[in-house]
């Protein structure tokens, strides 16, 4: 199996989206600039697995649905909460509140649950709380996408209101623990690069 995967840094705090692709089907990983993210969607879109609930890095979302009217968005109970509540995800601070457009789509998932990507390719969602109670790592293939609950040269940051030190921290171990003979996948970049492919 042949699967594509694009990363997009994204013009609000580089925060980062990947598209995952193989045959004519798709993935997003947490959605930002809904411009740039289209053009990479191969065929269907079949799904958006959000690493957690913070403005930058759902902010597309809503233009996203509006393309894509039926697509399914991937989060856990606190996410779900964070789509739906402009203070929880703190766009009402950035000027451009957001909320949801279409909350039917949210797929409230378990810590653990696997559903598949592509014929043999399943993600597998992890809790990571800490940097927000909401965070989810994916775990896809020998890929992980992490969110802010781990970003390789970075302190997680734990200063927003729902945050706990304590908890990011156990999320870090667990992490380095998935990490191991995986590449790890941001939800930041350090700049506006380019847009990269990896082919896996």
């Amino acid at each position: 199996m042949r699967m594509i995967v694009r990363q997009v840094v994204n013009s609000i705090f580089n925060s980062c989206s990947y598209v995952l692709s193989s045959g004519h089907r798709s993935w997003i990983v947490d959605c930002g600039d809904v411009d740039k993210l289209l053009p990479l969607i191969d065929g269907e879109l079949a799904g958006v697995m959000l690493t957690h609930g913070h403005f930058d890095h759902i902010y597309g979302l809503n233009s996203l649905i509006s393309v894509f009217p039926s697509v399914p968005v991937y989060t856990n109970r606190q996410g779900l909460e964070s789509l739906t509540n402009e203070r929880l995800n703190y766009s009402k601070y950035h000027g451009d509140p957001f909320i949801i457009i279409s909350p039917e789509l949210v797929k409230v998932i378990d810590d653990g649950a696997t559903f598949e990507l592509f014929d043999g390719v399943s993600a597998k969602a992890v809790f990571t709380p800490g940097h927000s109670p909401d965070c989810v790592t994916w775990l896809v293939d020998n890929m992980l996408f992490t969110g802010d609950s781990y970003i390789p040269g970075v302190k997680t940051v734990t200063i927003f209101t729902q945050s706990d030190k304590q908890l990011a921290a156990q999320s870090e171990m667990i992490i380095h623990q998935l990490a191991e003979n995986r590449t790890v996948y941001p939800g930041h970049a350090p700049s506006q690069n380019e847009i990269n492919n990896i082919i896996i």
